[in-house]
């Protein structure tokens, strides 16, 4: 606005991957405390980076502006809203946002007070020489999963912004509810949830399919001891907690094809980490 040519410097693609190259990894400004009214900065001044400074979408509700923030994924984020039955596609930083209705239907059937809701964003442009970040006017596709209380079925369908159509639902069986707040990883072309207790939730964007698969046989300890990994080699991993010891395990292929869980020799000490 101010210089034509810085203009023409920061608009040259070339500039970007410089810009990237010098700086390599971004820093950490913050995270957001399961809500996405709760920001928490975590640089110093003059660097900080106050909560006020994201925009979020207000609700139209009163006292209905605490959305569960399901996680953020290409500088998208996803706020469910379940008092006015709408999840949000937030640009944090451009306050942008895009709002997508719950499927008729589940939504009157799902609202008491211990259903599930989560969801997860990924972009969905392919075009060569996309660099994911500021993906807010690509387009996306939207995985919703719901499950109330002690139903043993999940049930999903998939938004795609460049159509604006929210899919047909679909269910599978599974053992026990999505752990609250814990948001999805991506591996490969899939997302997974944490489900209680260790066993996880599986959704394959290209069969557009979604599964289960069962932790570690012999563990049987709290919802807190599990974390979702996304291995070095891309595959699905799993880190639990066992008294001052984290044991990680990997996703993989026996002889016959079968996908199955294997304990990793790496295992990663605690005492004496912490005071």
């Amino acid at each position: 606005m101010v210089c034509k040519r810085w203009g023409s410097i920061l608009s040259d693609p070339h500039f970007r991957k410089r810009f990237l190259k010098h700086h390599m990894k971004p820093p950490l400004l913050g995270f957001f405390q399961g809500y996405a009214n709760r920001f928490a900065p975590v640089m110093d001044p003059p660097n900080r980076v106050p909560a006020a400074s994201f925009s979020l979408p207000r609700s139209s509700t009163p006292r209905s502006d605490h959305g569960e923030y399901m996680g953020c994924r290409h500088g998208l984020a996803v706020v469910i809203n379940k008092h006015e039955r709408k999840t949000v596609v937030w640009d944090p930083l451009t306050g942008r946002h895009h709002i997508v209705a719950f499927p008729p239907g589940l939504d009157d059937a799902f609202m008491e007070s211990f259903c599930m809701w989560h969801g997860a964003v990924l972009c969905a442009d392919a075009e060569d020489g996309h660099v994911h970040g500021d993906c807010f006017l690509s387009p996306f596709k939207l995985v919703l999963v719901y499950c109330g209380g002690y139903n043993t079925q999940a049930f999903y369908s998939v938004y795609d912004s460049a159509s604006g159509v929210l899919g047909g639902v679909f269910s599978t069986v599974i053992s026990r509810i999505i752990s609250v707040l814990r948001p999805s990883i991506l591996v490969g072309n899939a997302l997974c949830w944490l489900i209680s207790r260790g066993d996880i939730l599986v959704f394959d964007f290209e069969i557009q399919n979604l599964n289960f698969i069962e932790k570690p046989a012999y563990y049987n300890i709290t919802d807190g001891c599990f974390q979702l990994l996304r291995m070095e080699d891309g595959g699905l991993g799993l880190a639990v907690l066992l008294d001052l010891t984290i044991q990680l395990w990997g996703r993989k292929s026996n002889c016959d094809g079968v996908a199955e869980w294997v304990l990793l020799e790496k295992t990663i000490p605690l005492e004496g980490v912490f005071p």
